[in-house]
C-alpha cells in the first residue's frame, strides 16, 4: 500500500459492514515484525478508524489495530461449526430439552463436556436463538 493514499470513505464505509462492532474475527497475516500476534489469533472488533484500521480486542490481550492494505483478518461465523457439532450431538440425547430453553440446554452442555456450545450461549445468546430458529450461522 502507498503510504500516502488512505482508503475511500466508500472503503471504509464496507470495512464497517463486513466487520461490525463486536464481531469476532481471526488473524490472517500482519506485517509487523514486533507483534505477538500470530495468523489463527481471535478477537472482537472494538472500532474501525477513518483509515481503515481495525481495532480489535485480541484473546491474548493486545489491542493492536489492523491496518488497511497491510494486514488481513477474517471474520468468524457466529455459530462455528463446533458450535454446530455439539447442537446436534446434544439434540440426539435422550434428556434433550427443549432448544429454546437455553439455560436448561447449557447445563446439559456442561454435564456432557460440550463446552463450546456453553461458552457460545453465554456470550451470545441471541446468536444462539437466531441459529435454532433459522439455521443462520452469521
Amino acid at each position: 500500500m502507498n503510504n500516502n493514499r488512505f482508503p475511500s470513505k466508500e472503503a471504509v464505509n464496507a470495512l464497517r459492514e463486513r466487520f461490525p462492532i463486536g464481531a469476532r474475527v481471526e488473524l490472517v497475516q500482519m506485517n509487523d515484525p514486533h507483534t505477538t500476534l500470530m495468523p489463527g489469533d481471535q478477537g472482537s472488533v472494538q472500532s474501525i478508524d477513518d483509515t481503515g484500521t481495525v481495532f480489535c480486542d485480541w484473546d491474548n490481550g493486545s489491542g493492536l489495530g489492523v491496518v488497511y492494505g497491510e494486514d488481513a483478518i477474517k471474520r468468524i461465523p457466529k455459530v462455528s461449526a463446533k458450535v454446530v457439532e455439539e447442537i446436534m450431538a446434544l439434540r440426539k440425547l435422550p434428556d434433550c430439552p427443549n432448544m429454546f430453553d437455553a439455560r436448561a440446554v447449557q447445563r446439559l452442555a456442561f454435564e456432557h463436556d460440550f463446552y463450546h456450545l456453553v461458552t457460545f450461549i453465554e456470550s451470545d445468546a441471541k446468536a444462539y436463538a437466531r441459529f435454532i430458529l433459522t439455521g443462520d450461522a452469521k
